[in-house]
């Protein structure tokens, strides 16, 4: 008997699908390892889709009500603002969503740490730091797998950090983690509608539905970083590359980034 169950609201066309497992299937199948080697990996990178499609889940949610409370939102006219009294709009239970969204993000970040270990024996999470220290013993100085591996750390520290202030709010360095959901503010003279925000605190708010995407497009580039290099350590061949499909040729339905070619070779959506 076959069995069918929907395990996700989210098909090949979103990014956090088409650009971990989908894309990542024929590129491992180019590894010069074992199949055990090859399943292990393709764990990691599920687990990668898992968290992030959480983090995409919570970025929708957040805009969704954004937008529904921007439609029904007229800013109150100035005797309405002069006499201190007015109406603003408000997501619900702001802090609970975005402590949600890092808990995910911070989940997904250790699956990249994670995607070594079926080659190497190890695996460092979310510590890129000790990913960092470690990279620099096993590999030649100047390899891109380095380089790779620091400059993600302040990108994964900053997370982390977000992360832990929720977790320790009386310990950690920069804690609590600071919410501030719409408020009227005067630019150059005139009321501006400020969208959800958040920072740690001491820090400048940031719109919270902008950092959301800017996370979540830095993981999922971070976990193609890191399978990049593991291809380069392990192809099957030296003549074959990984290659980047131009944007505009990128289908809406599966836009995978990346695909395995030969040198010299242009590729297509369709490769």
């Amino acid at each position: 008997m076959f069995k069918f169950q929907k395990l996700s609201n989210y098909g090949s066309g979103t990014p956090a699908v088409a650009r971990t497992v989908l894309q990542a299937k024929p590129i491992i199948d180019m590894f010069n390892c074992s199949e055990e080697q090859r399943t292990a990996l393709m764990e990691k990178l599920f687990d990668l889709q898992r968290h992030l499609l959480k983090c995409v889940e919570c970025r929708d949610s957040l805009s969704a009500e954004i937008e529904a409370e921007l439609a029904a939102y007229v800013i109150p006219q100035p005797v309405e603002r002069a006499r201190g009294a007015y109406s603003l709009p408000g997501v619900g239970d702001l802090q609970s969503k975005g402590d949600t969204f890092l808990q995910s993000a911070k989940l997904a970040i250790a699956a990249t740490g994670n995607m070594i270990e079926p080659f190497y024996g190890k695996g460092f999470g979310h510590k890129y730091h000790q990913f960092d220290t470690w990279a620099k013993t096993q590999f030649d100085a100047g390899d891109p797998f380095i380089d790779s591996i620091t400059r993600a750390i302040p990108f994964v520290k900053k997370i982390v950090q977000m992360r832990n202030a929720v977790d320790h709010p009386g310990s950690e360095p920069g804690a609590p983690l600071v919410y501030a959901n719409f408020d009227l503010e005067q630019v150059d003279g005139a009321p501006v509608l400020m969208m959800p925000r958040w920072s740690l605190a001491g820090e400048q708010l940031r719109p919270m539905l902008d950092d959301f995407d800017q996370i979540i497009e830095g993981i999922i580039s971070l976990g193609e970083q890191l399978l990049v290099h593991l291809f380069e350590k392990f192809r099957i061949a030296a003549m074959l590359v990984i290659a980047e499909i131009p944007a505009a040729q990128r289908s809406p339905d599966r836009p995978i980034r990346l695909t395995v070619t030969v040198a010299g070779h242009v590729p297509a959506a369709s490769d």
